[in-house]
């Protein structure tokens, strides 16, 4: 038999029905289900690596759910992860802070904390790297899973606001809250349709992903660091423009790019992220 790991996820469900022990039967069971999958998911890409649009079938680790408990709504999920999994390019690693970090880092990044990173030594170092360790995965593009965790997690947000049914869903470890859901992180994940038009914006690189081909941009016109991945026609040939503003910034020089884009937003119209066209050299003023 193999020996498995065991972490504990609390989730609490507060505010109106959810104070009487109790969730309204529709939009509590899509709510637990679309937690659920979200878990499911985030655990496939800890252990594998690899970001996945389905909650498919679990290796090397498996999701439990233990009955509701008094107190607000509260349930478990019990994560059990086989020791010695697979070497992946986040490592093997079973210890809980780890782990939480990972869900933790994952679903505020998914639910508007676009700037939430890694805490945990380990998984801040791996992710600080300028290379993939030898013979191993690149670390999980979270911008990557954050998109991917956004139909998920509107199904888990289902019952927030509804006529007083409940105010904040809280998971966390044992011991502390990793991530709370609330009206803010509904709006977040509720996402309007992608714009039609496009528009020009000038912008540099900040980071980017050769895998996922994601990158993260300072765009001027907002003042702020939004997530950007290719849309369908952008041409490959000009990934070597994303590269070239990315050293820029890395040495402190940004290369400017004016760049044609989609915009992505939430349902109250913040940019959660961009879709590119194509791009160009910015002149130099």
């Amino acid at each position: 038999m193999p020996v498995l790991a065991e972490h504990r996820l609390k989730v609490k469900y507060e505010g109106g029905l959810a104070d009487q022990n109790a969730l309204p039967g529709y939009d509590g069971a899509t709510s637990i289900d679309g937690i659920t999958r979200a878990v499911h998911i985030v655990l496939h890409a800890y252990m594998t690596g690899e970001v996945i649009s389905r909650a498919t079938a679990l290796k090397n680790a498996s999701v439990l759910i233990k009955p509701a408990r008094q107190g607000s709504f509260i349930f478990e999920l019990l994560v059990l992860i086989e020791a010695y999994p697979a070497t992946t390019g986040i490592g093997a690693a079973l210890g809980a802070p780890m782990l939480y970090d990972f869900i933790k880092t994952a679903f505020k990044r998914a639910t508007g904390s676009l700037d939430a990173e890694p805490e945990t030594t380990s998984l801040r170092k791996l992710y600080e790297r300028k290379e993939p360790p030898p013979l191993k995965r690149p670390p999980v593009d979270f911008d990557e899973l954050s998109e991917v965790l956004e139909g998920s997690l509107q199904d888990a947000h289902r019952p927030i606001g509804v006529d007083g049914t409940v105010g904040k869903i809280s998971i966390g470890s044992p011991r502390h809250e990793l991530v709370v859901f609330n009206d803010n992180t509904k709006d977040w994940v509720n996402t309007r349709e992608e714009g039609v038009g496009l528009e020009v914006v000038r912008g540099n690189i900040t980071r980017y992903n050769s895998l996922s081909r994601n990158s993260r941009v300072f765009v001027d016109q907002f003042g702020r660091v939004v997530p950007m991945r290719p849309d369908a026609d952008f041409s490959v040939g000009d990934l070597s423009l994303l590269t070239w503003s990315l050293h820029g910034s890395n040495i402190g020089a940004p290369n400017k790019l004016d760049m044609r884009v989609r915009r992505v937003s939430s349902a109250s119209g913040r940019v959660k992220r961009l879709l590119l066209s194509d791009c160009q050299r910015a002149p130099i003023d």
